[in-house]
């Protein structure tokens, strides 16, 4: 034990790295290439960093105490993070008329999609985010749900391509684009409190090479840019955590989290929150949750949003630099 009390003090800066990961990925260019893409790839494990930091704080403490005042470090991570919507924290905020939304990455391979329906049937949303759907999971969910949410749109993939949007209330407009490497975004506009939504579904790939972390952001910047002055909601597993350029990159742009920081995607011991639901400056952040084990390798999140005081304002935004 004393040994490793000596050696812990050596391992603390490799852990201060990782916490310090977020902000090195951003100052990175748009096109960082190799480098801003494995400073990305690293910042997606905060609470990993911040489990090891403590352990080593407290294995050095065992031969000299003073070590424990560098613990409170392990919490920096909620500094790091991406900044989410205000809060409807106020009792007026919580009356306004408000939508519920679930983003569910599905899993292409999921033979049990009856605990997504239950789970849905149990505690509906207004709107339903699906990825990864395929034709069987698609055919299942309109005989089982099809009542419940009667407006759909599926573009369903016998891969992790698919991709599907599902209401209470009429969808509008709908659109469909594929990226150069046909990997789709759905849209459409919902009317809630006679105001119109534009929805949008996204599943960017996951960030395995700089070129995919390079096309990620761009499609989460240009969802945030052509919205103009509309209220927007943007859900989905968009394979990018609080911690990742992506969503610090759209938060000038007038997109924030309205989803937390537990962990959606991985084991029970080392998970990642790349599962989000963003909104608009036009909302106000409510209740949010992780749902249940519903057979895929993601949790679905659940978001509540609540109009803001202003909700004809446009939401500011900020020109980006080009230094």
């Amino acid at each position: 034990m004393r040994r490793r009390a000596r050696i812990a003090p050596w391992l603390l800066p490799f852990a201060a790295i990782g916490f310090f990961a977020p902000w090195l990925a951003r100052l990175m260019p748009a096109t960082g290439g190799v480098l801003g893409w494995a400073f990305d790839l690293a910042a997606h494990w905060q609470w990993l960093y911040a489990a090891v930091w403590l352990a080593l704080c407290v294995i050095a403490a065992t031969a000299q105490p003073r070590w424990l005042l560098c613990a409170p470090l392990a919490l920096l991570p909620l500094w790091t993070a991406s900044e989410a919507l205000p809060a409807a924290s106020a009792a007026s905020d919580r009356a306004r008329p408000a939508v519920t939304v679930v983003a569910a990455n599905v899993l292409a391979s999921n033979p049990e999609i009856d605990r997504l329906i239950a789970w849905l049937k149990a505690a509906p949303a207004d709107v339903v985010v699906l990825t990864e759907l395929t034709h069987a999971h698609a055919a299942a969910i309109e005989r089982e749900l099809g009542a419940l949410y009667p407006h759909r749109a599926f573009e369903p993939e016998d891969s992790p391509i698919g991709i599907g949007l599902m209401a209470r209330r009429p969808l509008t407009d709908i659109a469909l684009k594929r990226s150069v490497d046909g990997i789709p975004s759905l849209s459409a506009r919902i009317d809630i409190d006679g105001r119109a939504v534009r929805v949008v579904a996204a599943h960017p790939m996951p960030p395995m090479a700089p070129y995919w972390h390079e096309e990620r952001d761009r499609l989460l910047i240009a969802l945030a840019d052509a919205a103009s002055d509309e209220p927007l909601i943007v859900a989905g597993d968009l394979n990018a955590t609080p911690w990742s350029t992506a969503l610090a990159g759209v938060v000038d742009r007038g997109l924030r989290r309205a989803t937390g920081l537990r962990p959606t995607w991985g084991n029970r011991y080392f998970g990642i929150p790349i599962d989000h639901v963003l909104a608009s400056a036009h909302w106000r952040r409510g209740a949010a949750a992780v749902g249940p084990d519903i057979g895929s390798d993601h949790r679905p999140v659940r978001a509540t949003l609540h109009w803001a005081d202003t909700p004809h304002a446009a939401p500011p935004r900020t020109e980006p630099s080009h230094d």
